[in-house]
């Protein structure tokens, strides 16, 4: 006899659950159309293939988990794995099935989608991590965009939400992290992972940076309901020609940002990580400005600084006295001509007059962590004891040495290393708070602060913050912003989280298209920033300012499909044609954006400006119609080449120089030996005037009264001292002297007009005396423009 249950026998019974759900075999797999994804029943990934090829890039005898938890400070691997194949789901078990993770696998075109659906028993685990997948490409990771690929395939991972994180989880989450890990170069090849948290518990962590926190043991506030399920994923791979094509599918189909420009994908677009100039202007002079900009063939005019205070974001009425409809009427001028206006600010800082701060400063304001009074005080207290001094005796990050009691701010001098803890010679009600009387017990709360004379919000005013700032846009139609200072939103406690919060709801409130950029790398947030640029150092010479960061910067973008970006430049009244022409050959040979800083009272009495602002828009002319050839791009990549660009009537021609460099040292001589060098060098080029410079190359000492013969005839004298690292150049009518940092000092005056160099052969003299602590190598470079090279394809 057979027994049965509603009709159905035991037998089968068994056989329709085990259709429905079993335990896996040796292996499952779950596909796209490029790629396909292996896993065994024990929860491991052993295979991240190809479909076309079959070939199978997950590297061997690397512990590969679909999905770890962290249980008290302990990463787990799953130990078994059971399928529900009509429902998609995995059924992964940890610790003897003392804790379950269900994860639902949707299978797309374009891409494997894992969502984390219930993990049981509730507040067991506070952090996943999916992965890492061990992968055997190494040619080129994209840390940031979780890409990595060889010359014919790519795999890649997206996070789905901003819940989870692309990246390595650090033990303190909210460390600093300039460059992305979603992908990661190993010794065996390169991992993709991603991780998420459970916010919604309270917590204590090291904030901002793990070497030397700003804020050790900060008390972290939880997010209601951020728990660690609907952290979800998406896995992908195709040819590597396609990897943009999947993402952008893969925003689509999953409702990530997906922001486009004049209706092409940022990614895709060639508006994307175009110039800009950034400038002080306001409602007088903006139709100056916005015409420079114009000339110039730059995209936009961004204001560096229009606000009053940051956080409710106040616009200064000494700049636009109409306020934000002053700059409403900006932004119609600026659409009449084609540009789009934009404005600058730090983020989540706050400034000390900003309403969050005075006279009633929000509760929500950033707190490192807090102390009891010990005693009653009075309003007019100067010495106030505290039960503990942890937090107030910071001396990382206490620029502003304030902390809140109710709703009064109070700045101390220092606190006592032991009991009793005693805050000294305080100034009560600071920043235009009331002073008055506070009860023992009361919580006196130390302030998290910045050196800009800035404090910080916690998530739930951060999160307030943006909003603001996607009002602004919405009132004014301002259309680009940077993130700039996006890492002060690590003063919540919620690290990178924080950061792609903030991001995502200033993106999705802002009703218009929002270029933005950022000097700082981040996983989810690449899906809405168009570009990375960033400032300091730009002050001071076009060479000299932050050049080795500048190049060393391309790559990073390439590997992560961002626009190359140069930073920003600063041109002033003596700014010359040459350091234009040196910064956009660097432009040109990298394909690149740059942020030009032109200030009305600066670069308004600059005796060249329409020259300048012609060559900007000529050498942009060129390279974004890609005219220059791949042997030219290389040349022009160099900083050691120097370039002229220049239209007559028979087209654009490429003017290469050639430089002859010679070294001159202080030597050990005899008495009465000459002290000068003398080299020889040949002019192949045609009779122009003589270029120059000396470069006084070093960290001590300095040089007196040197001079510079040509063949034999001519000499020039430079009397006076010059330090280490300054340089003197001569464009053939002027001779100026620079700063270490490139910055336009002087005129050198001189007794004599300088030559002409004809072609042919040369004799160069140099002679100059040493300071006794001198280490310096001077560096006299003589340059002269050659042959034009026709460049191709110009109508």
């Amino acid at each position: 006899m057979v027994a049965s249950v509603n009709g159905m026998t035991f037998s089968g019974l068994f056989l329709s659950l085990l259709m429905a759900f079993q335990l896996l075999g040796p292996e499952t797999t779950v596909k796209t159309n490029d790629f396909s994804l292996s896993f065994t029943d024990k929860g491991q990934v052993t295979g991240l293939s190809d479909t076309k090829t079959g070939t199978n890039y997950l590297v061997s005898g690397q512990n590969a988990p679909l999905l770890k938890v962290r249980v008290k400070g302990e990463w787990i691997n799953p130990e078994k794995a059971s399928w529900d194949k009509q429902k998609q789901i995995i059924t992964l078990s940890f610790q003897q099935n003392k804790l379950t993770a269900k994860v639902r696998v949707t299978e797309k075109k374009s891409h494997l989608r894992l969502e984390l659906l219930k993990m049981q028993p509730e507040g067991i685990a506070d952090a996943i991590t999916w992965g890492p997948y061990p992968l055997k490409i190494t040619e080129t990771i994209g840390e940031v965009v979780g890409v990595v690929r060889n010359s014919t395939y790519a795999i890649g991972i997206q996070s789905l939400n901003v819940k989870t994180l692309g990246g390595v989880l650090k033990n303190g989450e909210g460390s600093e992290n300039n460059r992305g890990s979603a992908a990661v170069k190993q010794d065996y090849g390169s991992s993709l992972q991603a991780y998420s948290l459970d916010r919604s518990i309270e917590r204590k962590l090291d904030v901002w940076s793990e070497s030397s926190p700003r804020f050790p043991e900060m008390p972290v506030l939880s997010i209601k309901g951020e728990t660690l399920e609907g952290s979800a994923i998406a896995l992908f791979g195709c040819p590597e020609k396609s990897v943009l094509q999947h993402i952008g599918e893969i925003e689509l189909a999953e409702g990530l940002p997906h922001p486009v420009i004049k209706g092409v994908w940022i990614k895709e677009s060639p508006e994307t990580g175009r110039a800009y100039m950034i400038s002080d202007f306001n409602e007088s002079n903006v139709d100056t400005l916005l015409n420079w900009a114009n000339k110039a063939g730059l995209s936009g005019l961004y204001h560096e600084g229009p606000f009053k205070s940051w956080g409710h974001y106040i616009i200064d009425s000494t700049r636009f006295p109409h306020g934000n409809a002053g700059v409403k009427a900006c932004v119609k001028k600026a659409d009449k001509l084609g540009l789009r206006l934009g404005v600058h600010t730090l983020t989540t800082f706050i400034n000390t007059n900003d309403p969050y701060v005075t006279p009633i400063p929000d509760k929500r304001l950033a707190v490192t962590g807090s102390a009891d009074l010990v005693n009653d005080i009075t309003a007019d207290n100067p010495l106030i004891e505290v039960t503990t001094n942890q937090y107030f005796n910071n001396t990382v990050a206490n620029a502003l040495h304030s902390f809140r009691i109710g709703n009064e701010i109070i700045r101390y001098r220092t606190v006592t290393n032991q009991l009793p803890f005693q805050l000294t010679d305080c100034q009560r009600g600071a920043f235009g708070t009331k002073a008055t009387a506070h009860r023992k017990g009361e919580k006196v709360s130390m302030l998290a602060d910045y050196p800009y004379e800035v404090f910080f919000p916690n998530y739930d005013l951060q999160q307030e913050i943006a909003g603001n700032l996607a009002r602004f846009f919405n009132e004014t139609g301002v259309s680009q912003m940077d993130f700039d200072g996006h890492e002060g939103c690590y003063s919540s406690g919620q690290g990178d989280y924080a950061m792609q919060a903030f991001a995502d709801k200033v993106f999705r409130e802002t009703k218009h298209n929002l270029i933005n950029g950022t000097s700082r790398s981040n996983h989810y947030y690449w899906h809405i920033c168009h570009y990375w640029n960033w400032g300091e150092p730009w002050y001071g010479g076009f060479r000299e300012s932050q050049s080795d960061l500048r190049f060393e910067n391309q790559p990073l973008l390439e590997r992560n499909y961002m626009p190359n970006m140069l930073g920003w430049f600063l041109v002033s009244a003596t700014t010359t044609t040459d350091d234009i022409e040196w910064m956009m050959a660097r432009a040109a040979g990298y394909n690149a954006g740059f942020a030009l800083v032109a200030r009305a009272n600066g670069f308004g009495k600059n005796l060249d400006i329409d020259k300048i602002l012609g060559l900007i828009k000529l050498w942009q002319d060129v390279y974004r119609n890609h005219l220059f050839t791949p042997e030219q791009r290389a040349r022009l990549k160099d900083p050691k080449n120097d370039f002229h660009l220049e239209k007559d009537a028979e087209g654009i021609k490429l003017y290469p120089f050639t430089k002859y460099n010679f070294g001159y040292v202080n030597q050990m001589l005899q008495p009465g030996q000459p002290t000068f060098s003398e080299w020889e060098f040949v002019n192949r080029d045609k009779a122009q005037p003589l270029f120059f410079s000396i470069v006084l190359a070093g960290t001590i000492g300095e040089i007196i009264n040197p001079r510079i013969e040509l063949d034999g005839y001519f000499q020039l004298d430079l009397p006076g001292n010059y330090k280490a690292g300054y340089s003197v150049v001569c464009d053939g009518r002027l001779v100026k002297l620079y700063n270490e940092k490139g910055k336009f000092i002087r005129n050198v005056t001189i007794s004599s007009r300088i030559p002409e160099l004809s072609a042919g052969n040369h004799k160069l003299k140099f002679d100059c005396k040493f300071s006794s602590d001198s280490d310096l190598k001077i560096n006299i470079a003589i340059k002269t423009i050659s042959k034009p090279e026709l460049i191709s394809g110009v109508k």
